[in-house]
């Protein structure tokens, strides 16, 4: 992995967090040269698996499908619920090609990310500095979140105008889209301080650096946390936590000897969190129940919307009415009020099914697949911590993302897209880095047989049981 790729990719994550989270399409465009040049300079695709090779032929099938011109009879077999506004003659089954276009791109972009990261994270130096960008990014997000708090309300950074409605929060439109930016990176950051606490008992220098690392790391944590907190994003506290609580046998395996003293210790910390959020609780419980609304509007709540998008999947079941299509058609089955503008159904995933309908469904699962294999327990707390808490940060960023994506669409956020692409790619790097080094060991095991072990030399790294072992660990943070 050459350096270039690392650059390119801190630039990438780190200048698109700067740039107001990415939105704009001068900053698009820079992004998609930038993953030309990284794929250009890639040379060879890194090994995914193959559920995930299926579904991006899936995908790809897809947006050719909607964006292919089809006469009218075949179209309205396939969406009928579509017919009263549809053109005559040939015309594509997307109602909105030039959309559907830009998500086909954006998600060419995404998948160009998630290769490269994977090829980062499948070498020994390249996780840790991976997982050092992702945990900039997040100190970058909390840093610019943190010093606009003060800002003109109508401005993302005082600078650009805000276009998304609501209040602005850092280089974010929306609140909640900083939020899920956050519960992208900050794994990121546990990560490398959890790492590093384990390599403080190390002598010498890997002392040092790890002393280091968890410095700056629990900087970052406290500053991100913070930064949540006073961003008034209910959602991104409340999925984040939950996150963590459902990954944690992944970050502790504790042993016979050690159970007892974490269960303690957790317990503790959870009376003292409760006992000072007592007189806040019916605040919290207040604040869960505004998620489902939107801005306050009468008939515009989120229930509204869910309602009117199954009714707009229900049109065109197979696929959907076209990607990115959503915002111009909802208002057939759920017009706005008042002077709102509906544009996103305030659950990503519910969004993906109106508009790519079943076929899109499957796509999903694939892909859903393809990254849980990767996050099985019984795989995961096998391997080493240098190797399990890369994995461990990976599934509570995505686990996260997943609930809050359930009542929100910061994935429609750029910036965010590429942090979830990265994780993705990070946990197929993992994977293909054990597994490289499970052939080896057989390698060296068969040469062993035949021309005896003292002739052989001792490789680091090796695997015993699905659990890397290696002198000190295989990363240094």
């Amino acid at each position: 992995m050459s350096s270039t790729h690392r650059i390119l990719i801190a630039v990438l994550l780190v200048g698109n967090a700067v740039v107001f989270a990415g939105v704009d399409s001068p900053t698009r465009l820079m992004t998609a040269a930038i993953v030309l040049v990284l794929m250009i300079d890639l040379r060879r695709v890194p090994e995914v698996p193959l559920v995930v090779r299926a579904a991006a032929w899936t995908f790809l099938v897809l947006v050719v499908v909607q964006l292919l011109p089809l006469p009218v009879a075949l179209r309205r077999l396939l969406q009928p619920g579509f017919a009263e506004v549809m053109t005559a003659g040939w015309a594509p089954l997307s109602l909105a090609p030039w959309s559907t276009i830009q998500v086909a791109a954006s998600m060419v972009v995404v998948a160009g990310i998630a290769l490269t990261t994977a090829r980062m994270a499948s070498t020994r130096s390249g996780l840790p500095i991976l997982l050092g960008i992702i945990a900039a990014t997040c100190g970058v997000l909390a840093v610019l979140g943190l010093a606009g708090e003060s800002g003109a309300p109508e401005n993302v950074l005082l600078i650009r105008a805000n276009t998304g409605g609501g209040g602005v929060y850092g280089p974010f439109v929306n609140p909640n889209h900083f939020a899920a930016g956050i519960e992208l990176s900050l794994p990121a950051a546990l990560v490398l301080l959890a790492a590093a606490l384990r390599n403080l008992p190390q002598p010498g220098s890997t002392r040092q650096r790890a002393a280091v690392t968890a410095l700056a790391s629990a900087v970052v944590v406290v500053v991100a946390v913070a930064a949540v907190l006073r961003s008034s994003s209910r959602g991104g506290v409340l999925f984040l936590a939950m996150a963590l609580i459902l990954t944690a046998g992944l970050w502790l395996r504790p042993r016979r000897a050690r159970r007892w003293p974490w269960v303690a210790g957790v317990s503790v910390l959870l009376v003292v969190a409760g006992a000072l959020a007592w007189t806040r609780l019916p605040e919290v419980r207040d604040g869960f129940a505004e998620l489902f609304v939107v801005e306050g509007v009468d008939g515009n709540d989120r229930w509204d919307l869910w309602s009117g998008t199954v009714d707009s999947f229900s049109r065109s079941p197979v696929v959907g009415s076209g990607l990115g299509s959503y915002r111009h058609v909802i208002g057939l089955d759920k017009p706005a009020t008042g002077t709102s503008i509906l544009e996103q159904a305030h659950n990503d995933w519910l969004e993906l099914a109106s508009t790519t309908g079943i076929a899109g469904i499957v796509v999903l699962i694939l892909l859903l697949v393809g990254i849980g294999v990767g996050l099985r327990p019984s795989r995961v707390r096998c391997l080493r911590f240098d190797l399990r808490y890369p994995l461990a940060g990976a599934a509570t960023a995505l686990v996260a993302t997943a609930l809050h994506e359930m009542v929100g669409f910061g994935l429609q956020t750029p910036v965010n897209r590429y942090l979830l692409a990265a994780w993705a790619g990070l946990i197929w790097g993992v994977w293909k880095r054990v597994d490289s080094s499970k052939m080896r060991e057989r390698q060296r095991r068969a040469r062993e047989q035949d021309t005896g072990p003292d002739e052989q030399q001792v490789l680091d790294g090796n695997v015993s049981d699905d659990v890397v072992i290696g002198e000190g660990g295989d990363l240094e943070f």
